[in-house]
């Protein structure tokens, strides 16, 4: 029975990625790939998009885009390791970009699952550019991680400890109450005292 080989998925953002952004990470990470193949890279390998659509946004027919993208994905490969390359290994490469967005046909799997089980480059390729392309969706999601509202400070010490003393909000009223009442027994006895007085100074 044919055992179909084990390969890594490729990692993919969370969400849609910012085209500016994104052909920025690209340009930074490979910065002499041409600008047509940046902005392929950026729209399918970040953005997420489909090759039809993105032929569509960049004026080219798709096998036009297969081929920028492998040639894109070769420079991201070198980024991590440098291989020799030559014969089928340069067709395998196209087929392995292809396979990469699900583009590649039942013909086209067969053909390089035949040559992966007989060329350790190709096979070493393949890793390696998945790993060159998961750094790439990890670089742009650190340079773009979403900003979340800063958690508020803790007041300081001397604030805490005011709080901490302070009158419980269910015992403000009461305690209200018994200062005014304290007011109002202060002014009687005021008064008492004023009406003696004036009543003593009546009497002489």
């Amino acid at each position: 029975m044919e055992v179909t080989p084990l390969r890594s998925v490729p990692a993919r953002l969370p969400g849609p990625a910012n085209p500016v952004h994104a052909l920025a990470q690209v340009e930074a990470t490979l910065p002499d790939l041409r600008p047509e193949g940046r902005r392929a890279l950026a729209l399918v390998d970040l953005g997420g998009r489909p090759r039809g659509e993105v032929a569509t946004e960049l004026g080219m027919p798709e096998a036009e885009l297969s081929k920028l993208l492998a040639e894109g994905r070769k420079g991201l490969r070198r980024t991590l390791a440098a291989l020799p390359s030559g014969g089928w290994c340069e067709r395998a490469e196209q087929l392995i970009s292809d396979r990469f967005d699900g583009a590649l046909t039942p013909t086209g799997r067969r053909r390089l699952d035949a040559h992966l089980t007989a060329c350790e480059r190709c096979s070493t390729h393949e890793r390696r550019l998945v790993q060159a392309h998961d750094a790439l969706v990890a670089s742009y999601l650190e340079a773009h991680a979403p900003v979340g509202p800063r958690p508020l400070a803790s007041p300081p010490a001397e604030l805490r400890l005011v709080e901490d003393e302070a009158v419980p909000a269910a015992r403000l009223p009461v305690a209200i109450a018994v200062r005014v009442a304290l007011v109002i027994a202060v002014l009687l006895v005021l008064a008492v005292a004023a009406l003696a007085i004036t009543g003593i100074l009546h009497v002489r």
